[in-house]
């Protein structure tokens, strides 16, 4: 049973929209058959960019015609950039009244007239995000993860049911889930070809990340959120912005979450890596005039986190993650009682077995299923799984910071919320948390 049937409780304090079946059977209409798909991007970063390409490229029938970011500049970038691209002639049709930023961003972006929209801002805003838009009958392609704590896991579990109901496609950015290869392995380990699961490994280690200074004009909170990778609250932590996909790969194995949480972890290289910390005194003197207190921006995300997964049936699966200079590893490895498997094309023991046929890039394919499944009438719902991918990283990080050991059932009603409301989103002072000590309250 899925996981929004089993906690249905979890919802009572989300709040859910009021915007008619009517219309979003009207949106849903248009955008099925061969006619055109008209397409919103809400993020106008490298990676929003990038999924905007991969969507126009999927189908010739889908139209850009709304793009959205905090920042002006980065709207109106993105879309001289891509009006110049010879090979979408035609399918670019922004205007002026079609370019929206700041806070409210994705509140503009909801009532256009776009039938899907491309979400690849920060997580911490993904729950509201996926709620406005399914709430305006939007179909919805999204980036990982979608939440930085249990509170707005909640809100997308909400929005895919609302999605359910609405009959509207919601796709995520854990690509490995629409490769052939993949796709065909797993049928191969759920129908039992290494036996009963017992264990595995899980890894994204790498050796850095970018790390930006202000830019002229920003507020403070401005330069958190275009910085957003270091911050908790913005991005979740590595584990949940890159280590996802590992995790993901991992309850796909056992089709579905961990039951408990053990892990440990720290913070080390971030607070001695001497460029970062050179434009994070900088970047305190813009803001205060002097470089004291220059810590707080130096970010607040760990280097690294080791966690123990259990699932279900009792087996135990090792994860690692982090940042650390000269690595760079990233893969898994599943046990069972008759062999083994890489999560990617092979089964080592008994039932030996490789994947012989076509491959795909999945994040080409993603959005060629996602058309595909909008315009047959069968719209794709990957929302509870994403948002229980990371709740997963999200359990893991809570319990390194804490020190504790606890159960699903505990983090899916975990009160943690540490995303300001949408009415403290504004320019002004940033949000700023303590770096965790590894014991931590659990909240």
């Amino acid at each position: 049973m899925a996981m929004s049937e089993n906690n249905k409780s979890i919802f009572s304090g989300v709040a859910a929209g009021t915007v008619g079946l009517a219309g979003a059977m009207a949106n849903k209409a248009r955008a099925q058959g061969s006619g055109k798909i008209k397409v919103g991007l809400l993020g106008c970063g490298g990676r929003g960019n990038g999924a905007l390409r991969q969507c126009l490229n999927a189908d010739p029938g889908v139209e850009v015609i709304a793009m959205a970011d905090l920042f002006e500049s980065q709207v109106r970038r993105s879309r001289t950039r891509l009006m110049n691209e010879e090979k979408y002639k035609g399918r670019v049709n922004i205007d002026d009244d079609h370019l929206f930023w700041g806070f409210d961003c994705h509140e503009k972006l909801a009532k256009c007239e776009a039938d899907l929209l491309l979400m690849a801002t920060a997580p911490a805003f993904r729950g509201r995000q996926m709620l406005a838009a399914v709430n305006a009958g939007k179909h919805i392609f999204t980036e990982k993860p979608v939440a930085t704590d249990p509170e707005g896991c909640r809100q997308v579990m909400e929005a895919s049911r609302i999605a359910k109901e609405k009959g509207l496609a919601i796709v995520c950015g854990t690509q490995r889930r629409h490769e052939l290869n993949r796709v065909e392995l797993m049928k191969r380990i759920h129908d039992g070809q290494i036996g009963e699961l017992v264990g595995g490994q899980c890894y994204w280690y790498g050796g850095g990340i970018w790390y930006r200074g202000a830019q002229e004009g920003m507020s403070e909170l401005e330069w958190q959120c275009h910085n957003w990778y270091h911050f908790n609250w913005l991005s979740g932590d590595q584990i949940c912005e890159q280590h996802i996909h590992n995790i993901d790969i991992m309850n796909w194995c056992f089709d579905g979450p961990p039951a408990k949480f053990t892990a440990l972890g720290g913070r080390a290289w971030r607070s001695y890596n001497d460029d970062q910390i050179k434009t994070a005194k900088e970047v305190c003197t813009k803001y205060n005039g002097n470089d004291q207190n220059w810590e707080k921006y130096n970010g607040d995300i760990w280097d690294h986190i080791f966690a123990e997964l259990e699932y279900a049936n009792g087996a135990r699966c090792l994860s690692f993650s982090g940042h650390s200079p000269g690595t760079g590893r990233g893969d898994e490895k599943i046990v069972g009682t008759k062999g083994t498997s890489d999560c990617n094309s092979r089964i080592f023991g008994e039932n030996a077995w490789q994947y012989q046929g076509k491959r795909v890039n999945g994040m080409d394919q993603e959005h060629i299923d996602l058309i595909a499944s909008i315009r047959s009438g069968n719209p794709l719902n990957e929302g509870q799984r994403i948002a229980e991918s990371t709740l997963t990283a999200i359990g893991a990080r809570m319990s390194a910071f804490t020190g504790r050991t606890f159960s699903w059932k505990w983090l899916l009603n975990s009160k943690l919320n540490l995303v300001p409301t949408q009415d403290q989103m504004k320019p002004g002072p940033g949000v700023f948390h303590s770096i965790a000590s590894g014991r931590d309250n659990l909240v």
